[in-house]
């Protein structure tokens, strides 16, 4: 078992305000609020001594007493994450180069683009002593009663540490943030206390001694190939949210055992499931604690509870100890499958009991049969050689492995000719020397040979043939369906559906199963699931949420929802009393799950009674009764309609897929492209104090210009970024900033159902917070999003963003940065199109996003994803699009958002519905464009061009458009998307904005469309 009061030790190691005491506090940092923390948890302390003139002297304050595995942990990670500091063996402790006091000149500097946000703004005058005891009373308030091995206070001071800014009104925001280094504050303290507690747990081995650590990488599947499987939109939440959940049970064996610091990647705290993980670990008192920071778990009791968004990747990387790795793999694997096993024949249980059919050791065979090897598992892991004192020994070790799969992968990273010498060189500057460095810096190829071997297990992919009889499953098309007798299995449809289980099902359990429909075992536990989950999420809030159901019905139909329920807009008479109708059957339908801002605003609709509210909410399901056929039906159709009234209703959904580009680029780190020099994460007065010592010796201008290789600090940086983007901004964006589903958000991936009217913003909104780039005024996005601002105040709900970082809800983050990019596909299709055309098509327009080209770069390669591709699959047929940038980037990849092409699709879109502007003007511009060339050398050619340009902007001033409008259009299209077929493009960006711009979307007041008007063909590039 875990030594937890040593793990404790060893987190404690520094304290949460270190940057904010040093250089101000006579008893420095080790003397402050942590020796009274370990000592009300039971820690030794000792007299704290210093070295002096060859001497050791007693100081006059104690200090934690750590064993040498805490400090060789220390060293192992801040050789990892930090460069090497040159100094005097007689130098005073803080040379005036390196003696940065954070209080006075604050500065972050984001770990992936370099950018430095200045906070010298903020009021950090904060007393030493005020600081000390306020951190000291927050930890003090963590500490868990009859907590005999400290585990449950290791996992409240882990979870609840970076929450103590609520105590500090002038370092609320900065708190979770304040970095472990002043001198290179790219990193913060809460990463640095999780990777030495998490090494040096590594190091304390088990019973049979001392350990080295080692990452253990595993990968589960299948992904896109299960979450695909759908036949609605509530099949694919459960696809996702399934997956996510069956990896947390892989991760909490590992979790469990050794402690949620463990995890590299993804980052675990804040996670709601990890969350949920806690709560029923530390029982009541944990529960209180999650009180006390209001959180959403146990305030929500709705289907908007967190816990029903998916978070979690499939993939994991968690720093054990080496001879624990296999064994620690095997558990995860076992973990995970005995869950889904677990979870299928509760829900197979449930099914044939609904059916009134008895579950028999048939069905417990197919079961069993049909999950073997479920999910797929793949592992690897490699060692991290600190046991020697001889970095060149330790790193021959690697050097071996990593020839072992490819020659060129030792020459790579850390192991680059310009970077291994300057990190293994002794390098003296007058009378100072940089320390000898230990193998901490060979984090980056251990990190490599992991991954190198778990692409390399992954390619074995072993594979038993499964013997399948009879029908297939019709959700699948793989296994058979489930029988209490396999008889039934080669029967025809119609004798299927009367004898067998799913046929009793679905007159019974229609939200279940449907008609015809026949279910294998994963199938089975995917249709159930949002059944089975929302018990779950009931049972720990109180609530009553009976099914998760998710409806692309509702997302359409969320706008006239909207409206219905603005008490701006009061219902007539004849409305009214058609609700008053519907509400008297209401009890029959399920509740679908609605967008949170719609919900929102329905529980303050105070014009409207509960009865009614709760019919609104139910209204998608009733109008997909309505079309049944029957008399009932028909007459609820008739009711509906006169409840519409003039608002004719919305028809049409979004589904967003949204990736992060060249993720593995990023987290390898092995090209320039993803790295940042040692000065770039130096801090600005470190750098200012070093130039004379550059200026005389050329080889420390080489250490500075040498491109850091990854480190733990990096990857908790990527890590964190990931985590706050998917469980914090994209759940905010999505649901709160837009009438939105967030379906799944996991890492860099995004998948979401929105309002129509709502897509643009929300596809700017998304791609502005992965990267927290500040918005432009041009993109009119103020109502939601703001740039984030010295002074600014940290207490407005609104989210800001600027230079890589956000702040929303007084919690500062550091987002992905302005450098890493993230491409985007979108459908827009009717409500009643079949999911799985919509998810293949969703699935190519990404894929177009990341591939199209736009443009060339330095070198003559092509340049491409950061990007959108956005598809409206119109019901009757046909299709228009819009793949481009999102806006131009300069060539220090600084982008110019002033320039965006959603912003410019939304003005002429909103021109189109909020003026005379006629959508015919876009019509007869499809006819003129027929006379054109369309080749890409045309969109350089000053003469087609103004052709294009002043024909174009004619027909927009004939039609009482703005012609500014249409020159904008066109040098978009020539100057940023640089498209093979500029007319083509032109022509696609005009008729897709065109589409948006419909008189049931929100641009502007319902009217009818001019019946003379056709409607604008579309062209595909």
């Amino acid at each position: 078992m875990t030594n937890y009061p040593k793990k404790l030790a060893a987190w404690l190691h520094d304290p949460a305000e270190k940057q904010l005491v040093l250089l101000r506090d006579p008893v420095g940092h080790e003397g402050g609020s942590v020796v009274e923390i370990g000592k009300a948890v039971g820690l030794p302390t000792r007299t704290a001594m210093r070295k002096k003139d060859g001497q050791w002297l007693e100081l006059d304050y104690d200090k934690l007493s750590q064993d040498k595995s805490v400090h060789t942990a220390d060293c192992l990670a801040a050789a990892a994450d930090r460069p090497n500091w040159p100094r005097a063996d007689d130098a005073a402790r803080y040379p005036k180069f390196e003696a940065v006091e954070f209080s006075r000149d604050a500065e972050l500097i984001h770990p992936l683009s370099g950018t430095r946000l200045k906070l010298a703004a903020l009021d950090l005058s904060i007393g030493v002593d005020q600081i000390k005891s306020v951190s000291q009373d927050h930890f003090m308030g963590l500490i868990q009663d009859n907590d005999p091995d400290l585990r449950k206070t290791f996992l409240a001071f882990w979870r609840f540490g970076p929450e103590a800014g609520k105590e500090a009104t002038d370092l609320g925001v900065l708190w979770p943030t304040l970095p472990a280094d002043s001198r290179t504050p790219d990193h913060s303290i809460w990463s640095h206390l999780d990777t030495v507690s998490a090494i040096h747990t590594a190091l304390m081995g088990d019973a049979d001694g001392p350990d080295q650590p080692a990452l253990l990488v595993m990968s589960f599947g299948p992904v896109q190939g299960f979450i695909g499987q759908a036949r609605s939109s509530s099949d694919l939440w459960a696809g996702s949210h399934l997956l996510s959940s069956l990896v947390f049970e892989a991760m909490k064996p590992i979790i469990g055992h050794l402690g949620p610091d463990v995890m590299v990647f993804p980052a675990l705290r804040g996670v709601p499931v990890v969350d949920q993980w806690l709560m029923e670990t530390g029982g009541a008192a944990f529960s209180q604690l999650f009180e006390d920071i209001d959180s959403e778990l146990l305030r929500d009791n709705t289907d908007t509870n967190p816990l029903f968004a998916a978070s979690l990747p499939n993939k994991f990387m968690a720093i054990v100890p080496a001879r624990q790795a296999a064994a620690l793999a095997e558990r995860a694997i076992a973990a995970i499958r005995n869950a889904a096993k677990t979870w299928t024949m509760e829900a197979s249980q449930r099914a044939f009991d609904a059916a009134d059919v008895k579950l028999n050791d048939v069905t417990h065979a197919q079961i069993k049969a049909q999950l073997a090897g479920f999910p797929e598992c793949y592992w690897a892991a490699a060692t991290w050689p600190t046991d020697s004192a001889d970095v060149t020994a330790a790193a021959t070790q690697l050097h071996t492995a990593l020839d072992s799969i490819h020659p060129d992968l030792k020459k790579q990273g850390v192991f680059q000719d310009a970077t291994w010498k300057v990190l293994t060189k002794e390098l003296k500057l007058d009378t100072l020397k940089f320390w000898t460095p230990n193998t901490g810096i060979l984090y980056p190829a251990v990190y490599e040979l992991a991954e190198r071997a778990l692409g390399a297990a992954k390619a074995t992919r072993p594979f038993d043939p499964v013997l399948e009889e009879g029908h297939r499953c019709t959700l699948t098309g793989e296994a058979e369906w489930l029988t209490d007798d396999r008889s039934l299995l080669g029967l025809n449809r119609r004798d299927r559906d009367a004898r067998s289980v799913w046929g009793k099902l679905a007159k019974k359990q229609k939200s279940w199963v449907k008609p015809g429909e026949h279910l294998s075992a994963i199938a089975t536990l995917k249709r159930l699931w949002p059944t089975l989950f929302a018990e779950r999420v009931s049972r720990l809030t109180g609530g009553n949420v009976r099914r998760f159901v998710v409806s692309t019905h509702a997302l359409a139909l969320s706008t006239t929802l909207k409206k219905l329920a603005d008490p701006d807009q009061p219902m007539s008479t004849t409305q009214r009393a058609a609700l008053q109708v519907l509400a008297a059957s209401a009890q029959d339908f399920d509740t679908v799950t609605l967008p949170k801002a719609l919900m929102r605003q329905l529980y303050r609709a105070r014009h409207l009674s509960p009865a009614e509210q709760d019919t609104l909410r139910k209204l998608p399901a009733m109008l997909e009764d309505a079309a049944d056929g029957s008399p009932e039906g028909e007459h609820r159709r008739q009711t509906i309609a006169r409840l519409l009234g003039d608002n004719r209703p919305e028809t049409y959904y979004a589904l967003i897929l949204m990736d992060g580009d060249r993720m593995g680029g990023w987290l390898a780190g092995n090209e320039d492209a993803y790295k940042l020099s040692y000065s770039d994460t130096w801090h600005s007065q470190v750098l200012s104090e070093m130039a004379m010592y550059e200026r005389r010796d050329p080889q420390l201008k080489t250490y500075l210009a040498t491109k850091r290789p990854v480190s733990p600090g990096r990857h908790g940086a990527i890590s964190q970024a990931l985590n706050d983007f998917s469980t914090r901004l994209a759940r905010h964006v999505v649901e709160e900033c837009c009438k939105g589903k967030l379906l799944y958000a996991g890492g860099d991936d995004v998948l979401a159902l929105v309002a129509v009217d709502d897509l643009f913003d929300c596809m700017q909104l998304l791609r502005l917070a992965y990267s927290g780039i500040a918005p432009s005024p041009e993109m009119k996005l103020g109502e939601r999003i703001g740039t984030l601002q010295a002074g600014g105040s940290g207490s407005q709900r609104k989210l800001l963003l600027d230079k890589g970082f956000g702040l929303l809800n007084r919690r500062l983050m550091t987002l992905m940065g302005h450098k890493a990019t993230a491409s985007m596909g979108v459908v827009v299709a009717h409500h009643s199109a079949p999911l799985g055309m919509v998810l293949r098509e969703l699935r190519a327009a990404e894929s177009r996003a990341k591939n199209t080209a736009h443009g060339k770069d330095g070198k003559g390669d092509d340049i491409n994803r950061d990007a959108f591709c956005l598809r409206v699959l119109k019901r009757g047929g046909g299709e228009v699009n819009v793949t481009s940038p999102w806006w131009p980037v300069a060539p220090d990849q600084q982008p110019d958002t002033s320039q965006s092409a959603l912003a410019l699709m939304k003005q002429l879109a909103g021109q189109l519905a909020l003026t005379d502007f006629s959508r015919g003007a876009i019509y007869r511009a499809q006819m003129w464009f027929e006379g054109l060339t369309d080749e890409a050398a045309d969109a350089k050619t000053p003469a087609w061009r103004d052709q294009m340009s002043s024909s174009l902007a004619q027909q927009f001033s004939r039609q009482q458009g703005d012609p500014a409008v249409a020159r904008r259009v066109v040098n978009f299209v020539c100057d940023v998307i640089k498209p093979q077929h500029p007319k083509t493009a032109i022509d696609n960006f005009l008729v897709t904005s065109e589409f948006f711009a419909r008189e049931t979307r929100a641009f502007g007041p319902a009217q009818a469309a001019p019946a003379a008007t056709p409607e604008p063909l579309g062209a595909t590039v």
